[in-house]
């Protein structure tokens, strides 16, 4: 093979295929031309040759390509031309396209061709957003010319029955008051998992949970979240429901109430399991206005006594929860679906919890504002931490961050309350009912001092007595016990309009401790509030304060006691804070080649330039978090491609973005990722609904090499 002194490394071979005379010799080359030394991806090449037969003779030229697309050549005399449609890319000094010339002797003369294949790292992949290229999450695309990308921060007002964020947003909530003798636990959870699980029917509208009802699938007259909160659904037979747990505590205690069978509530059985059915008990009638009727009805289950021991629980994490509350862990199987918050919401002068039937130990006696247990000593969802990183109660056990909490994912809070309360309907005092009759009469109560109150008052056992919207509450106003909120008078405030008053909502001690520095010296406005009306005949349990003056803090008071008792909603009170908002965009893949090819070359670096409005345009609305409010990732496994077609991956690993200092450029290497499907993501975070951060352009450069 002999090499000619040609700047673009044309490679000639000498081929004897046939012998020869000292006359006889191969076609000799006379040039070679391309039309570059690098070529895009995108583009093609043209290739040129000229030579000569020393016999004089014809020449035959033949081309061919290791990798990339010939087209057809055209031929002279003894000239040859034709060009080339590269690969997506091509290893450095590789010679892909080789000619052979041919005389009539059979003797033959070869060249090879050097090329780079190579994408322009400086060229702009990415160009104007437009809607059908980015997958948005509470983050909006401008009408401007060209759109930039803005977060969503728009804050919707939740109430008691929907509390929803139409963006992502960052909630902790904080412990302030407790006045009442029962022990309790705060959680929360998503509604839609709960619709997953099938507990909920959304009736084919699951944009609308105003028509929701419980299900009732195996049809024993029991709502499946209820008979699931208690194990209540037998242990054998078509009615049979998995049980919530890893073990029953107790043999299957079955008893039959309405023609069904069920198993009696561990959650309200002793250490021994004895059998707490009673059939055809008089009781008043809970229903409103009726409470002067006697009815004869079921009831299972028995309070606990001052000595428990093992009994009045289910297992699970924490004995005295529900395992379906708890925080999914071994030790329920894996099948709870609740986060809870804060396991112990007790602050009094003693160390005791009612009945010794506390999630966990009360350790203080100090009445601070503070949970009288280790909050720190747990995450936010209830799970024991392996290190805890505040050991001891200090001001930080206050406050839980729950992190970050979907937009349009609807939340419930829940309170897990130790008490034991009697059956008085006439004083606001209930039973549990289970099932109820079609004239909303109850025929099967429960007897429990472990009662769950939803925020959703429709899935709440105790019937609601009163029946009518419960009376309005002054926010700011003070509670006085002899304030009568239907007729306020007396011991009542004035709200915005100075001719009314409502009587006040929250103890002394509460407005203060809001107003102090440990809760931003939150002073609540005279304004109405009040909560819903009560669905479908469940006692509502929560009120939710929603301050015009600081619009990204709630107040969450519950009525701890079933029936209602005297509806004040500050029998323990939180404090919910939206410490942040989110969103998110993604891009589409940038390269989006073909399934065939997908796989034959890789993302190797990328280029990532970004314009926004950040922290240092916006600084008087979005002071200086520690951290910036626009955060920039890359992944090269974008789409998971097989021989045939591609899809999306929904979980690409991303590479984040790290710009130097004052800089907004940078080159992200990913070969160590090997993937060839590029694309990109920004986090958008804002500390409140004044702050907007704003992304101006994107600029997306990537340069890809051979797969290995």
């Amino acid at each position: 093979m002999n090499r000619l002194p040609w700047s673009l490394s044309a490679v000639v071979c000498l081929s004897i295929l046939a012998p020869r005379s000292e006359a006889q010799l191969p076609p000799e080359l006379v040039s070679v031309s391309q039309s570059a030394a690098q070529v895009r991806p995108e583009d093609s090449a043209q290739f040129g040759v000229v030579a000569s037969d020393p016999q004089g003779g014809a020449l035959t030229f033949n081309w061919s390509a290791s990798s990339g697309l010939l087209g057809t050549p055209t031929h002279g005399v003894n000239t040859s031309e034709v060009s080339w449609s590269p690969p997506l890319c091509l290893a450095t000094g590789s010679a892909p396209v080789s000619f052979t010339a041919t005389n009539m002797l059979g003797l033959s003369t070869s060249a090879e061709f050097s090329i780079d294949v190579q994408r322009d790292l400086g060229e702009d992949r990415q160009g104007d957003f437009r809607p059908m290229e980015l997958s948005l999450e509470n983050v909006a695309l401008s009408n401007d010319m060209p759109p930039k990308l803005h977060l969503h921060t728009n804050l919707r007002v939740p109430d008691a029955e929907r509390i929803l964020f139409m963006n992502d947003r960052r909630l902790s909530v904080s412990f302030v008051s407790e006045q009442s003798d029962a022990s309790h636990s705060l959680g929360w959870l998503y509604y839609d998992d709960l619709v997953t699980r099938g507990y909920v029917d959304t009736r084919y509208t699951p944009w609308d949970t105003s028509d929701d009802v419980l299900r009732d699938a195996n049809a024993n007259g029991i709502a499946d979240l209820h008979e699931d909160l208690y194990n209540l659904s037998p242990p054998s037979g078509f009615q049979a429901r998995p049980y919530i747990g890893n073990a029953r505590r107790c043999s299957p205690r079955t008893f039959v109430s309405g023609g069904f069978q069920y198993s009696q509530p561990e959650l309200a059985l002793n250490s021994t399991c004895a059998s707490t059915f009673a059939a055809g008990q008089s009781l008043a009638d809970a229903r409103p206005g009726m409470t002067h009727l006697l009815n004869t009805v079921d009831v299972v289950g028995a309070f606990s006594t001052t000595n428990p021991g093992t009994g009045f629980s289910d297992g699970g994490l924490y004995p005295r929860i529900p395992n379906l509350l708890e925080p999914a862990a071994s030790a329920n199987g894996f099948k709870g679906v609740g986060k809870v918050a804060f396991l112990l919401a007790d602050d009094d002068g003693d160390q005791a919890v009612f009945n010794r039937l506390g999630a966990v130990s009360d350790v203080s006696f100090l009445e601070d504002g503070i949970p009288d247990y280790d909050v720190s000593a747990y995450d936010a969802t209830g799970l024991p931490r392996a290190t805890n990183p505040n050991p001891g109660i200090s001001a930080q056990d206050r406050t839980v961050d729950l992190g970050w909490v979907e937009g349009g994912r609807e939340i419930v809070f829940f309170l897990v309350v130790q008490a034991s309360v009697p059956h008085d309907p006439e004083y606001g005092l209930v039973y549990p009912c289970l099932r109820k009759a079609s004239d909303g009469r109850c025929t099967l109560h429960l007897k429990t001092s472990t009662s769950v109150f939803f925020s959703q008052s429709r899935w709440n056992l105790d019937p609601d007595v009163v029946g009518t919207p419960v009376a309005q509450r002054n926010m700011g106003c003070q509670y006085h016990p002899a304030c009568n909120p239907v007729l306020p008078g007396a011991y009542s405030c004035p709200v915005t309009n100075p001719s009314q008053r409502l009587c006040g909502w929250l103890e002394p001690e509460t407005l203060s401790r809001l107003d102090s520095e440990a809760h931003g010296q939150l002073g609540l406005p005279m304004v109405r509030t009040g909560p819903q009306a009560p669905v479908s005949g469940g006692t509502p349990h929560v009120m939710l304060g929603a301050p015009y003056t600081s619009p990204d803090q709630w107040i969450l008071g519950f009525e701890d006691v079933n029936g209602g008792d005297d509806r004040d909603f500050n029998d323990v009170v939180f404090r919910l804070q939206g410490t942040g908002i989110g969103g998110s965009v993604r891009s589409t893949v940038l390269n989006a080649e073909s399934p065939s090819v997908a796989g034959l070359c890789n993302v190797s670096r990328v280029r990532f330039r970004a314009e926004d409005f950040a922290v240092e345009h916006l600084p008087s609305v979005c002071g200086t978090p520690a951290s910036p409010l626009v955060s920039y990732f890359v992944a090269a496994d974008c789409r998971v491609c097989d021989p045939s077609s591609c899809s999306a991956n929904p979980t690409p690993t991303w590479v984040p973005v790290t710009f130097a200092a004052g800089q907004n450029e940078a080159v992200v290497d990913l070969t160590a990722h090997q993937g060839s499907q590029l694309c990109w993501r920004a986090d958008l975070t804002s500390p409140h609904e004044a702050c907007v951060p704003t992304i101006l352009n994107v600029d997306v450069g990537y340069e890809l090499t051979p797969a290995p």
